[in-house]
């Protein structure tokens, strides 16, 4: 005799998991990726894998959380962009100079009470200050923008129109309702 109990167990596993959410999550982060560097591409962004590892990094599981995280990834790189650039004619090397760049990075997204901000503008301020560009620390500030600008664009663009989440429930009760 057939186990019953089989199908039952299976869908309740995967109703407790969330399996269909994570599934539409996962495929909607890696159509993001690839959109963005398909798009880096036809833009000739010669780093535009830094608009698919944006869209990785921002990606949420609905609207509010990419915008929230997306917000957060803008602020930073535009300050790490900003103070990278300066920071590249003061390098020259010296460590001390870097270190309190950084700092300055996390402390200027702290006090603006963008905290999350403030590693991303760190990590930015590295890119643009320590790895040599032929274009100059201008240039490489305005790519590096340029290229999480797409990211976020997409990855918001793919967080609303593929698989959106159902809008929120509201209760016949509330004057929202109404």
């Amino acid at each position: 005799m057939p186990n019953s109990e089989a199908p039952e167990v299976a869908v309740s596993w995967w109703r407790r998991w969330n399996i269909r959410s994570r599934a539409i999550d996962a495929f909607k982060t890696g159509l993001a990726a690839v959109l963005c560097l398909w798009l880096g591409q036809i833009f000739r962004l010669e780093h535009g894998y830094w608009a698919a590892v944006t869209a990785i990094v921002v990606m949420g599981s609905d609207a509010a959380i990419t915008l929230a995280t997306s917000r957060d990834r803008i602020i930073g790189t535009a300050i790490g962009a900003t103070l990278g650039w300066i920071t590249w004619y003061l390098w020259h090397g010296h460590y001390l100079i870097y270190g309190l760049a950084v700092m300055l990075c996390v402390f200027v997204c702290s006090t603006l009470a963008f905290e999350k901000a403030g590693r991303l503008a760190a990590v930015t301020l590295t890119i643009v200050a320590l790895i040599s560009i032929d274009d100059g620390p201008a240039q490489a500030a305005l790519a590096r923008f340029l290229e999480v600008g797409l990211g976020i664009v997409v990855a918001f663009a793919v967080t609303l129109l593929v698989f959106p989440s159902p809008p929120a429930k509201t209760d016949a009760k509330t004057p929202a309702a109404v």
